[in-house]
């Protein structure tokens, strides 16, 4: 759950109340004689189930945002439940209104509040604004208490004559007045602060009008309620400038903050359950007013009090005021025989994790000092035996010492580790900002957890782009514009554990559209993909280079077919008049060159138009056998100069949907590898019928291709020898071209094995026509 950047302090106020009743009902229970005389016994019985149930209410506010939603909502159904559960017992058995309809708004409210913080969408609605839960609960109290007082003054059991008399009316209507404003506060939020310190003023009358005549409890209550409605919107103001600064935070400060204050609650907790098993009621009371004052400092500390500027000294007094609280506890339970007295170490240790371990003697001087004190005052006094009081305190100092010793040391390593950890962290951070590429992680939601410089620069977005979702920052389509499906996004497959190598796409981001490569690896935790590493590459370049270079092919290559066409041309006319034998080879092979640059310039021409996108194709049913057939006929003769055999297997086909020329240069493509590339053995071509499509296979018995050239095989000018040592011509453009043109056709091409040693096996796949054709024959 996201931090809330407008907490309700309505959990303050009620925990602070319940734990205050509770210690009143301690220290003064027959102030609550004059209204329910009945109900002191129990009030007083269980008078550290209010204390109690106030520390679990201000636990469910500290632990909103770390804890789960029904954790948090049953922390604050228990807190509360002392609350609601008394209110209900005072109308059922006593006949009472206006406290327990106080109690039962407020508790009821507690419990609201935490179902309202524990729906996943409340960010959202947190976002328009604050939306607090105090004023419409205190608006509804003051309101039921003005209509009582006007209506049924009877129902509030209280003489009128000792604080309401005459002021009765005035009174009554200054209550409903003050629920108004409140209302009105409400609905137009620039005059809630406003209305809610109008809206307390009845309210602190009221409190102040039960002094003289010793109603403590409603003066607590109603005197609490006005002070926090009219500080409500300072509160609210700290409140938000302490998790923004918590927001900022390095995460391992941040870490350490969540572990002391959990440590923290947990000791507020123990104080409370002390105080409940205790039997003496002065003991009680003392513990009750320390669980009172150390869940005050406890909010003040850690979710009031500002740490712009602080450093290790707020640290170091906040674990010394802490320890002085601890002592106080060991103090009220038995000193040194008490059995919360392990509780000195939780300082000490927590002290001993910082990244000075050695103020550990701050924590440790202060149950050092108490435990001196206590042996020396009750040796000076004869209360005990020397030989009993060094027996007592001799383990404690031992057990303090060896905790103390041991906390030092396995803080030392573990700075050492954070000092590297820091030192790794920052030379990834450097070489993460510094790279040339867009980096960018997102969680298992797409929201962007980490983006560098240049990310987002490609981005067109601010640096802090921190829980945005990236397919709003970012909206991949094809190179050429048209979308991409969902699940063809490559974000979409990289979350769901695919990993999606370098491809080319067309980014559209605020400030336009980009040429991009992206690439995608997920990651992976115990769990599954836990989100994913977006690499982002800026091709603007290479797309301008490689537009001029087409540029020049097509120029270059339209310049170059007419000479070539015209030498040929002129060559088969020499070849026809010439007699002499040494001539005519001469003839022969400047012919055979000819015709091998016509060959590449109409690769070049072929490739440019592919691109652009202007080749027309004559697609119909076509005799795939024949055209295998014209195919090994055209390249018999180059196999027989060879020595290699050239295998055709014809069998009975469908007719496919395919350009027959365009079908027969690839055939010749492909064939013409094969016969090229082996050396002796031979090259087989065969068929296969499967799902509505026809493969025509070329196998051979050639070199064979690694398994890392592969993936450069279908690429403009992929060639698995490179340099000026290849030792095979060609323009490195065949199979480009092949794929090209028959994935226009509905079909494609594709390299179905091929190993070192082991030749290569390449597939045509064309479409089945669907109109019911005839077999062609084999």
């Amino acid at each position: 759950m996201t931090a809330f950047l407008h907490p309700s302090v309505l959990p303050v106020v009620v925990g602070i109340l319940e734990i205050a009743l509770g210690c009143l009902a301690l220290a003064a229970p027959h102030s609550f004689e004059a209204a329910y005389p009945e109900m002191i016994t129990r009030l007083v019985r269980y008078a550290m189930a209010f204390v109690t149930g106030g520390v679990l209410v201000l636990l469910s506010f500290a632990a909103r945002n770390r804890l789960p939603g029904p954790l948090a909502v049953g922390l604050a159904v228990l807190g509360a439940l002392p609350l609601v559960v008394m209110s209900a017992a005072l109308i059922a058995r006593a006949g009472l209104w206006l406290a327990p309809i106080t109690g039962l708004a407020l508790g009821l409210g507690v419990i609201a509040d935490a179902f309202r913080r524990a729906d996943p969408e409340a960010d959202e609605v947190q976002a328009a604004g604050p939306v607090p839960t105090l004023a419409p609960v205190v608006a509804a109290v003051t309101a039921v208490f003005g209509a009582q007082a006007l209506l049924a003054p009877h129902t509030l059991r209280v003489p009128p004559a000792s604080w309401l008399g005459a002021a009765r009316e005035p009174l009554g209507a200054a209550l409903v007045a003050g629920a108004a404003v409140l209302a009105v506060g409400w609905v137009v939020p620039p005059l809630r602060a406003a209305s809610q310190v109008l809206g307390a003023l009845p309210l602190l009358v009221v409190a102040a009008g039960l002094v003289p005549v010793g109603r403590w409890p409603g003066t607590l209550a109603y005197g609490l309620l006005g002070v926090a409605l009219a500080a409500e919107p300072v509160l609210n103001r700290l409140l938000r400038r302490r998790i923004e600064e918590r927001a900022e935070e390095p995460r391992a400060i941040a870490d350490y903050e969540v572990a002391t204050e959990s440590a923290a609650w947990g000791f507020v907790v123990l104080i409370a359950l002390a105080g409940s098993v205790g039997t003496d009621v002065e003991n009680r009371l003392a513990l009750a007013v320390l669980a009172l004052a150390t869940s005050l400092f406890t909010i003040y500390w850690f979710h009031v009090r500002s740490v712009r500027g602080a450093g290790l000294s707020r640290t170091v007094t906040g674990v010394s005021i802490y320890s002085f609280l601890v002592a106080l506890l060991v103090a009220l339970t038995g000193g040194m025989r008490s059995p919360y007295f392990f509780v000195y170490t939780l300082p000490i240790i927590a002290l001993a994790w910082t990244r000075a371990p050695q103020t550990i003697i701050v924590p440790l001087a202060i149950p050092l000092a108490a435990v001196l004190t206590e042996t020396v005052l009750a040796w000076t006094g004869r209360v005990e035996p020397a030989g009993v009081l060094a027996a007592v305190a001799a383990p404690r100092l031992a057990g303090l010492l060896l905790v103390t010793g041991f906390s030092y040391l396995m803080a030392q390593r573990n700075l050492g580790e954070q000092r590297r950890v820091r030192a790794a962290h920052l030379q990834l951070q450097t070489v993460v900002e510094n790279m040339a590429e867009g980096l960018v992680t997102v969680d298992a939601g797409g929201r962007v957890t980490l983006c560098n410089a240049a990310a987002a620069a490609l981005l067109g977005a601010p640096a802090q782009v921190a829980g945005r979702r990236l397919g709003d920052l970012l909206v991949l389509q094809q190179p050429d514009g048209a979308p991409l499906g969902p699940r063809d996004q490559p974000l979409h497959r990289g979350l769901a554990g695919q990993r999606v190598p370098w491809q080319r796409a067309r980014a559209v981001t605020a400030t336009g559209a980009t040429p991009i490569e992206v690439a995608v690896s997920p990651l992976l935790d115990a769990h599954g993909p836990g989100g994913a590493v977006v690499l982002l590459r800026d091709v603007r370049a290479e797309v301008e280079m490689e537009r001029l270079r087409d540029d020049f092919f097509f120029i270059a290559s339209h310049e170059l077919r007419t000479p070539l066409t015209v030498m040929k041309g002129n060559l088969e006319l020499a070849l026809e008049t010439a007699a002499d034998p040494g001539l005519r080879k001469t003839i022969e092979e400047a012919l055979a060159s000819v015709a091998r640059l016509i060959r590449m310039v109409n690769d070049f021409l072929d490739a440019a138009r592919l691109e652009q996108g202007s080749i027309t194709m004559r697609v119909e049913d076509v005799a795939l056998p024949d055209l295998v057939r014209q195919a090994v006929e055209t390249l018999r003769a180059d196999a027989d100069r060879k020595g290699i055999g050239l295998v055709y297997r014809p069998a009975a086909l469908p007719l496919v949907r395919a350009d027959a020329e365009r079908t027969l240069q690839i055939l010749l493509n492909l064939l013409g590898n094969s016969v090229r590339y082996t050396t002796e053995g031979r090259v087989e071509v065969w068929h296969e019928v499967r799902d509505a499509t026809v493969l025509t296979y070329v196998r051979d018995t050639g070199p064979g291709i690694a398994a890392e050239h592969h993936d450069r095989l279908f690429t403009r000018f992929g060639q698995v020898e490179r340099g000026l040592t290849r030792t095979s011509g060609g323009s490195g453009l065949g199979l480009y071209i092949s794929r090209k043109l028959a994935e226009g056709m509905g079909g494609s091409v594709a390299l179905v094995r091929s190993a070192p040693g082991e030749g290569s096996t390449f597939a045509l796949v064309l479409p089945v026509a669907t109109d019911g054709a005839s077999p062609a024959a084999g």
